[in-house]
């Protein structure tokens, strides 16, 4: 890549490039898929690398050493924050919002017990968007130790930077999964986990007598444990592409170089030029080093030795108006290309736009953030499937039912969203007493719950107090 990048420093502590360890104990069939497993994730493993670099803001892009020396380019140590709007814009929009069932129960399963001692709210937002920055994550499932305080299953996110897959296009789902759970201080693996749709083995180094194998479990679901949550998939990349592809990155690298060629102007041209004739070179020195010639603040010069007055031109001052024109050109491209509006990236217009002018910029963001959520709709599922399976040991007919809630994209302004749901409940007044109507009011489920609760224990109330009035109107008759 065109970047001073340590691969060590984009990991941070994550796992360095390895080669596929002989592990001793692993049958021969489990060895080879191993290694396959182990040569694709070498593959992704510079490009993934490198994207995450660019969201971590940890690329420092050359220049082209025409305009600009690379050496104060190094200096100048400029990098730029679009890849990480580029990423954050479009999953900030990806909310999950729970587990939901046809029927309308609350927990449909006991899921969310799990779910809540697994972090799943918090770690599953963390998991979308690393999908959106490589254009795979992966959610596990495992069997928990329950006597360690683990929960009876463990739904582990994983990104492509630890972990990786290959894909059956015949069961259109993951045949087999490398994790690699643990690294030392060196980023070297020091623990790594084998899925199939069979077994679960897990390896680890003893040192220096090389790896064995430390588990082996049977997991009876028919599939491997393992989902991908994917941006942008299709049927020639069914584990999805960045958002960072290498035309928005492109326009980061050139974005930066117009930034350190407006840096460089900056510092050469803040001081106002002078254009000397008829001056002596005694003189000429002086004011060569002196600042308070540089900076104007003194305005004198003595005749020469001829009596003659030396003559000064002023060099106007370069302006910047081009750098940031060249800026503003680029963001508009990086918008067309990521659909985002272009004052995200901190290009401010001349004229406001308008609501409509807002809406109608982030409404390709929108659909493209629900069609994330769609696509991820279905993996998260399974997900849920699994976790009943590995719990109970098997899987209810209408578990297959269980889908994901997400909030809307969009994010509407309250007062336009109630005012678009009270309409729909005057057309059809059986909305309003579903959890669909609460929910398109923009309450979350948490909420829907405690006040369905709350609205239960108040009816509660209402009838003791109804009987109790009853009960003494009758004892006051007697």
């Amino acid at each position: 890549m065109s970047a001073n990048a340590d691969l060590r420093l984009i990991a941070g502590m994550g796992p360095q490039l390895f080669t596929a360890p002989s592990v001793a104990g692993l049958p021969d069939d489990l060895q080879a898929t191993l290694n396959t497993l182990v040569n694709t994730w070498q593959a992704r493993y510079p490009g993934n690398a490198r994207r995450q670099a660019y969201l971590d803001c940890k690329v420092f892009v050359e220049s082209l050493n025409i305009a600009l020396p690379r050496e104060i380019a190094r200096d100048l140590r400029i990098v730029s924050t679009w890849p990480e709007k580029a990423v954050f814009s479009l999953t900030s929009r990806c909310h999950w919002d729970g587990v939901v069932a046809p029927d309308g129960s609350e927990d449909p399963y006991g899921l969310s017990s799990i779910l809540e001692e697994n972090r799943f709210a918090t770690e599953i937002g963390q998991a979308i968007a690393s999908a959106a920055t490589h254009g795979v994550a992966f959610l596990a499932t495992l069997p928990g130790d329950v006597s360690a305080g683990d929960p009876p299953v463990l739904v582990l996110p994983y990104s492509a930077m630890t972990a990786a897959a290959l894909w059956d296009r015949r069961r259109r789902g993951i045949s087999a999964g490398l994790l690699i759970n643990d690294v030392d201080y060196l980023g070297r693996p020091t623990e790594l986990i084998l899925l199939t749709p069979q077994v679960m083995v897990s390896m680890a180094p003893l040192g220096s007598q090389g790896w064995f194998v430390t588990g082996h479990v049977e997991h009876h679901l028919n599939r491997t444990p393992m989902e991908a949550l994917v941006y942008r998939g299709n049927l020639d990349r069914p584990l999805g592409r960045s958002r960072l592809t290498d035309g928005v990155l492109s326009i980061v690298d050139r974005a930066v170089r117009a930034s350190m060629r407006m840096d460089l102007s900056s510092e050469l041209f803040t001081a106002p030029g002078l254009l000397l004739r008829g001056v002596d070179e005694a003189t000429f020195d002086k004011i060569k080093h002196s600042w308070s010639w540089q900076l104007g603040s003194v305005k004198g010069l003595s005749r020469d030795e001829d009596g003659d007055i030396p003559e000064v031109d002023t060099i106007p001052q370069q302006s910047m108006q081009p750098y940031v024109d060249q800026l503003r050109e680029l963001a508009q491209e990086l918008a067309g290309a990521l659909s985002l509006p272009v004052g995200s990236l901190g290009i401010v217009q001349d004229n406001p736009s308008s609501a409509d002018a807002i809406y109608a910029a982030r409404e390709e963001l929108v659909t493209e953030a629900s069609d994330f959520n769609d696509a991820n709709s279905y993996a998260l599922n399974r997900v849920y499937r699994n976790i009943i399976m590995l719990r109970d040991g098997w899987l209810p007919e209408d578990a297959a039912r269980i889908s994901t809630h997400w909030r809307n994209p969009a994010r509407p302004s309250i007062v336009s969203q109630s005012d678009a749901m009270i309409k729909q409940i005057q057309a059809i007044p059986e909305i309003g007493k579903t959890d669909v109507a609460l929910e398109e009011l923009g309450y979350t489920r948490q909420q829907i719950m405690r006040m369905r609760a709350q609205i239960e224990q108040s009816r509660g109330r209402d009838n003791l107090d109804a009987i109790l009035r009853g009960a003494r109107g009758e004892a006051g008759t007697a």
